[in-house]
């Protein structure tokens, strides 16, 4: 869901403002995911220094990740947007390990490092990769870089209170709050620029919506109660694998023999994470 997420990007912000798209996405996920808490009985009760610390949350997991995500896709590539993604595990161990969430096994180091290389090689396309970072695409990755350690840190503070509540209690309340955080960064834009969002675009924003948006964050949020957030977040680098498939089957590209490689070098890479979380 998440590697499809880029894609379907880049087809709403044809017609969309990155900050509209955010201005959308956000509070739509938000009616639907409290509309789903309401649903599941009972509804709990949340203390109110857990609604501050969920606020605090949606700070990381919503509003700076979301805008600076979208605002650096609009500036470089699909593909740049992927791999740069791919820095949120490397993010999460060091800021787990910084906060003394996590201990820094062998395991895990040398894990996520030959993850990390195997992304690095699915984007080098064999050395045709569209993976750049000139001028050009500068500004554009270090936001995404920024939005990878927005999220990172997000997963990492919101494992405690995961742990305490149900998790379509926690999802909900955070996109709640962060659809009413970013609402005054895009929502103008968004009414000005509606009526002329073309209909790939509006496809494009219902399935980011549903899918990277809804889907992903209550399936991150339902393995985070139940694993390290180290472990939940290496499966990230799945993404640059699962993205050539996509591009593959959508856009008629073939895979190069580099998207093999860095698949291997990724596998081994979990295994090795997965074995020093064992370890700890």
């Amino acid at each position: 869901m998440f590697a499809s997420l880029s894609i379907a990007g880049k087809l709403a912000l044809v017609d969309l403002p990155p900050r509209a798209l955010v201005a959308v996405r956000a509070p739509a996920a938000a009616l639907i995911l409290v509309a789903i808490r309401l649903f599941v009985r009972p509804v709990e009760r949340v203390a109110e220094r857990d609604l501050l610390a969920m606020a605090g949350l949606a700070l990381f997991g919503i509003i700076a990740n979301q805008i600076l995500f979208v605002e650096g896709l609009a500036r470089t590539t699909a593909t740049n947007a992927i791999v740069l993604n791919a820095t949120i595990p490397v993010f999460t161990a060091g800021v787990a390990i910084a906060l003394r969430r996590e201990s820094a096994t062998v395991g895990r180091v040398v894990g996520l490092g030959v993850a990390f290389g195997g992304a690095l090689v699915v984007a080098s396309g064999g050395g045709r990769g569209p993976f750049r970072l000139d001028g050009e695409h500068l500004v554009g990755s270090l936001m995404l870089l920024a939005n990878s350690l927005s999220f990172a840190t997000y997963l990492v503070l919101s494992r405690p209170i995961l742990q305490r509540y149900k998790t379509v209690t926690v999802v909900s309340w955070v996109m709640l709050f962060g659809a009413l955080g970013v609402l005054p960064f895009g929502g103008t834009l968004l009414v000005d620029a509606a009526p002329h969002v073309g209909r790939n675009a509006w496809l494009a924003v219902g399935w980011i919506v549903l899918f990277p948006t809804v889907g992903t964050y209550f399936l991150n949020a339902y393995a985070l109660r139940r694993a390290p957030a180290s472990l939940v977040a290496i499966y990230i680098y799945l993404q640059p694998i699962i993205g050539a498939g996509m591009a593959a089957v959508v856009l008629d590209e073939r895979p190069h023999l580099s998207t093999l490689a860095g698949g291997l070098l990724i596998a081994a890479g979990i295994a090795l994470v997965t074995w020093g979380n064992r370890r700890a």
